[in-house]
This record gives C-alpha cells, sequence and structure tokens, in this order.
C-alpha cells in the first residue's frame, strides 16, 4: 500500500514544498510517484517558461500560435489538470474558482484579427 503525502504547490514559483508558506500554495495528496510526476511537470513548465522568455522580446514575431507559446499553455494545462487531480477539496475550489482549466482550452483565435 501506497503512503499518501501531502505537499504544497506553488505554480508561479514552480516549487513543491513539504510545508506551507506565506505565498499562494495549493495543497495536493498524492503517493510518491504521483507527487515526482508533479515535480517533472513543474521542472518542465520552468524551462517551456525559459524558451518563451527568450523569444519575448523579437518585436516583429506575434506570440500567437508559436510553438513555445503552445507548449508553453499545453504544459500549463496538464499541470493544472494533476493539481486538480491530486488537490484537496480546497484546492479543486480555487482551480474551479480561477476557471484556468477552461481558460486555457478555450483560446480566442477565433475572433478577428488572429492570422492563420
Amino acid at each position: 500500500m501506497s503512503t499518501i503525502h501531502t505537499l504544497y504547490v506553488s505554480v508561479s514559483n514552480k516549487s513543491l514544498d513539504r510545508e506551507a508558506s506565506m505565498n499562494e500554495q495549493l495543497e495536493v495528496r498524492g503517493t510518491e510517484e504521483e507527487l515526482e510526476k508533479l515535480r517533472h511537470m513543474l521542472e518542465q513548465l520552468q524551462r517551456d517558461d525559459e524558451v518563451t522568455q527568450f523569444r519575448a522580446p523579437i518585436p516583429y514575431k506575434s506570440a500567437d500560435h508559436d510553438k513555445a507559446t503552445d507548449q508553453f499553455n499545453d504544459d500549463l494545462l496538464k499541470l493544472y489538470q494533476l493539481i486538480y487531480k491530486l488537490g484537496t477539496d480546497r484546492t479543486k475550489a480555487h482551480i474551479h474558482d480561477m476557471n484556468i482549466l477552461n481558460k486555457l482550452q478555450n483560446t480566442d483565435y477565433e475572433d478577428p484579427g488572429y492570422e492563420r
């Protein structure tokens, strides 16, 4: 039988901590394997973030339909889905209130002004 551990996730800091801090953190509970997957996803999001920062200063390159931005958004969606799955009732309610899962899945590319 796997032991369930409680950890605290900060998406903005891309951290997973054993104790809650003053920062906004989401409480999750999972097995060692589930929490290791979460840790790897946070590390991947950090790498994605670094790639998108390198392309940000290019004035003629739009972030729309950019592979780096798409990868970041995909990984962010997967991260929040896993946090939701492992989250406590309070964490799930917070993510639900943020409405982030719907926002990440539904872009506004169909609106006028976006090139394909």
